[in-house]
């Protein structure tokens, strides 16, 4: 079995037509159908049950189709396996980045990897931050942008910078005025959480102790984004704590949000890169790195 054969396949079950599977495939129609028809005796089932009207895979064919897109994409793997380690430069990065970093990061990260590499291709994904561990172990990444300190064996953190947390409230808020609100002033029973999913859900109740986080908020209340939550505080209900890289685009969304520092140095969180150890497009991330210190984003404060 060719994986020619499989991509004729696989062609065929996105189109649902041979002719235009066939054009995708740069072949002809003919030879296209020939092969998939040759395909089905020597495994001797059918893959597809064609009509003058349309095409459609069999249960069978289903089955195998399926398979198909696992085997051709780990052959791309290993191919750009071995890419990455022939010339680093060639294949595209795979940048994770967890969501609440990713909305207010991307265009500066894509802007200084350019700046290093005008060549080099960059592929995001947005994914929590255990997801983005795993698929970095899975290779389906290079690199993830979390927040830190992170200790796995099979990896290495490198921080670049520490972010400040900031208390977002209503305009209407006693606290609203303010410039700054001692640690010990932060309305803990009104915060609204994030979904169990964002690493800053995790920060808000290390940082406030866990001690009645939200319990004045509906049970119902759920935020996914900082965006949705900055909503609800500008309809009148609670605060949550945000970092400071959104600030500029969550005031600009919310102009009845208002952004509050805390007089305590320990609200922050230390941003950085995870990569797996012996990674071969280290360099590139050393100088990505290396970068970011020596022109950091505004509002943050860099890590040597």
């Amino acid at each position: 079995m060719k994986l020619r054969d499989l991509e004729y396949i696989t062609a065929i079950d996105r189109y649902l037509n041979f002719g235009r599977a066939a054009q995708a495939c740069n072949v002809s129609q003919p030879a296209l159908s020939t092969q998939v028809k040759k395909l089905e005796e020597r495994l001797g089932v059918e893959i597809f049950t064609r009509t003058n009207q349309k095409v459609m895979a069999t249960e069978a064919g289903h089955r195998i189709i399926a398979t198909a897109k696992d085997m051709l994409k780990s052959a791309r793997q290993i191919t750009d396996y071995a890419a990455e380690y022939r010339d680093p430069m060639s294949v595209p990065l795979k940048i994770g980045i967890f969501p609440t970093l990713a909305p207010f990061i991307v265009p500066y990260v894509a802007d200084t990897v350019s700046s290093l590499s005008k060549g080099m291709k960059m592929i995001f994904r947005e994914a929590p931050t255990k997801q983005l561990m795993v698929e970095l172990e899975n290779r389906r990444i290079d690199i993830a942008m979390v927040s830190g300190p992170v200790d796995r064996p099979s990896t290495n953190f490198t921080p670049v910078f520490q972010e400040n947390i900031l208390l977002a409230v209503s305009k209407n808020h006693r606290l609203a005025n303010r410039n700054s609100v001692p640690a010990e002033e932060i309305p803990a029973e009104e915060l609204i959480l994030l979904n169990e999913d964002h690493c800053l859900r995790e920060d808000t109740l290390r940082l406030c102790q866990n001690k009645n986080v939200g319990i004045d908020m509906p049970e119902d209340l759920a935020a996914t984004s900082l965006l949705t939550a900055t909503h609800y505080i500008a309809q009148g209900f609670g605060s949550t704590l945000i970092p400071a890289l959104a600030k500029g685009f969550l005031s600009a969304a919310n102009p009845d949000v208002n952004m509050v520092s805390i007089e305590d140095p320990g609200y922050n969180r230390t941003i950085g890169f995870l990569s797996r150890k012996g990674c071969p497009r280290e360099h590139i991330l050393f100088a990505l790195c290396d970068k970011i210190r020596t022109e950091p984003p505004r509002d943050v404060i860099p890590v040597m």
